[in-house]
């Protein structure tokens, strides 16, 4: 038999790093979680999950990004550990584009497994330099119970576009050596064309797109190392050299060089069709859920 977890049981680790809508954020939480915990300013990846680890006492543990508010509902959650589970990722939604996936998504790990495990700045493996999903025992889930707001100022929604214009362009977490769209996963090209496209209608949209515009360019149509999109200190100096652009002018610009340089062409788009596209998206999400819940209803799970 499956063991199962009741989310309430668990300790719940706030992890945050330099958002600046972190304080906000925090506060909702212990709000609604008033045994949260807080890790802060931890640099690398795998080292602020590490120290979370290390902050709880229970033997599974909640972490919740500093960029995301969390439904209440989240917590009443009870769910089965099937046989060699390590962690559970339930998607957010994010404000900006509208895509729901792991990216600002609420995670449930097994202590032991974070605190044995090596990705971003420690992996061996160069499928897990930047980012989690590899891990064996890294359960996606289907239901959403928090938004991510990775856009409350202009260098935080760029970082936040960059990150995921890079991280999107991967097939099995390692840029190909010939990078082109056709070779990525339908899903992660989904992804990319929203993330360079949709957003214009929310605050700092706009940076986000430049973001993902100016990441995908750099990492598939130049020599640049791209394991460095982890080091968020590298980031700071991309972000020197951008903050100061046109952003719009900046978009169009990104979207000749990727259409020249990697057969990418995507448009951008004004704020009332932005908004009809994540409204889409968000139909698209809430019919799929009530056909699993179907499925599962049917099938007696």
């Amino acid at each position: 038999m499956n063991e199962k977890l009741t989310i309430s049981e668990l300790d719940c680790i706030f992890i945050s790093y330099d958002e600046p809508n972190a304080e906000k954020h925090w506060s909702d939480l212990v709000d609604k979680c008033m045994w949260a915990k807080r890790v802060h300013g931890v640099k690398g990846s795998n080292e602020c999950h590490r120290a979370a680890a290390e902050l709880s006492d229970t033997d599974w543990f909640v972490t919740v990004d500093a960029d995301n508010i969390v439904d209440i509902k989240f917590f009443d959650q009870k769910i089965d550990i099937p046989a060699g589970s390590k962690a559970f990722s339930w998607p957010g939604v994010n404000v900006i584009n509208g895509l729901r996936y792991g990216n600002g998504s609420l995670k449930v790990w097994k202590k032991d497994f974070v605190l044995g495990m090596k990705t971003h700045e420690e992996s061996t493996d160069p499928k897990g330099q930047v980012d989690f999903c590899w891990e064996d025992g890294y359960r996606p889930m289907v239901h959403s119970y928090s938004v991510t707001y990775p856009n409350a100022s202009p260098y935080q929604a760029w970082r936040a576009g960059f990150r995921e214009g890079v991280k999107m362009s991967l097939v099995d977490g390692v840029l190909p050596s010939d990078p082109m769209p056709s070779k990525l996963f339908w899903h992660n090209l989904h992804r990319l064309k929203a993330w360079c496209s949709v957003g214009g209608h929310v605050e700092n949209g706009q940076w986000a797109i430049l973001g993902a515009r100016h990441g995908c360019w750099k990492a598939n149509c130049t020599e640049w190392n791209y394991i460095d999109v982890r080091d968020f200190a590298y980031l700071d100096n991309i972000w020197k050299e951008v903050k100061n652009l046109d952003v719009e002018e900046a978009i169009l610009d990104y979207g000749r060089r990727l259409e020249k340089d990697f057969s990418f062409s995507i448009p951008l788009l004004d704020e009332s069709v932005s908004q009809y596209v994540v409204e889409l998206f968000q139909d698209q999400y809430n019919q799929a859920a009530q056909q699993i819940e179907w499925t599962m209803r049917r099938n007696n799970v």
